[in-house]
């Protein structure tokens, strides 16, 4: 289990840095948004479902095995939620609010105009640390998963958004004006987030063992939970919805990551 984990980890960071490299290396991807609004859309069907469906109830019955009477696992999972939304809506300063948060369509557009409104390094510093929380909290879902049927669907939804975060990373580097050394440099730091908390969530899995594992692995899918509830409703739904044409299309994607996520909990 360890070895497919750690195979899903490294597509993670592949799909994380090839986002961010699109726009650093000035490609013109034709008709790509499309396809980077569905693969964004599938990814929140699949994230709602893997949060409402399996990590919430999964780490509800841990906490309750533990002796837990209190909702533990609602009140984390609401807890991450909020932080999250403290991270991306509030502190985050406009205009990395405005990169992080553009739908896939517009984030293509943005690359043209990188040379005529150049950005700051606060902005691009700032949707990094972003990015990179969520994406840090999704990893530790992984590690912490015991099935492999769910852990390698929830990948594909990671792949899927991971894509599309580095992508907006990547557009908001190359608005920067940062020296390349070191926006790849940021990609690294971005792409290697998931990885380390996928490897953090393994090695906690395997290494603590008895009640304090148990609880440390309730704990983890309580607030992996939470931000993948958050990164499907409000970081990814909220943002693709709003661009015009192709919302039929979108809800139909969405709805197949819910009911394909949903659909294992019947074998799991």
């Amino acid at each position: 289990m360890i070895g497919i984990k750690l195979a899903l980890l490294i597509a993670i960071l592949v799909a994380g840095a090839s986002g961010a490299a699109m726009p650093l290396r000035r490609r013109e991807a034709t008709g790509g948004e499309r396809l980077l609004g569905w693969g964004n859309a599938f990814a929140a069907g699949v994230f709602l479902a893997a949060g409402l469906v399996h990590m919430l109830p999964d780490a509800d019955r841990t906490w309750t095995s533990l002796g837990h009477d209190y909702p533990t696992a609602f009140a984390l999972a609401g807890l991450a939620f909020v932080f999250m939304l403290l991270v991306e809506h509030v502190l985050l300063p406009e205009q990395a609010h405005e990169e992080v948060h553009a739908p896939s369509g517009e984030r293509f557009a943005r690359i043209a105009e990188r040379h005529q409104h150049s950005g700051n390094a606060l902005a691009a510093y700032a949707v990094l640390i972003a990015l990179s929380i969520h994406s840090l909290l999704a990893g530790l879902a992984l590690g912490a998963e015991a099935d492999l049927s769910r852990a390698l669907v929830i990948s594909l939804a990671i792949i899927a958004h991971k894509t599309a975060a580095g992508f907006a990373l990547g557009a908001s580097l190359a608005r920067s004006g940062l020296p390349a050394r070191q926006s790849w440099t940021l990609v690294a730091l971005f792409a290697s987030a998931t990885p380390a908390g996928g490897l953090v969530g393994a090695i906690v899995g395997e290494v603590v063992d008895g009640h304090l594992g148990s609880g440390l692995e309730a704990a983890f899918l309580s607030i992996a939970s939470g931000t993948f509830i958050y990164v499907a409703t409000f970081d990814i739904l909220r943002d693709e919805f709003p661009a015009r044409g192709g919302r039929f299309a979108k809800w139909c994607v969405v709805t197949v990551g819910v009911a394909a996520m949903s659909a294992l909990a019947i074998w799991t």
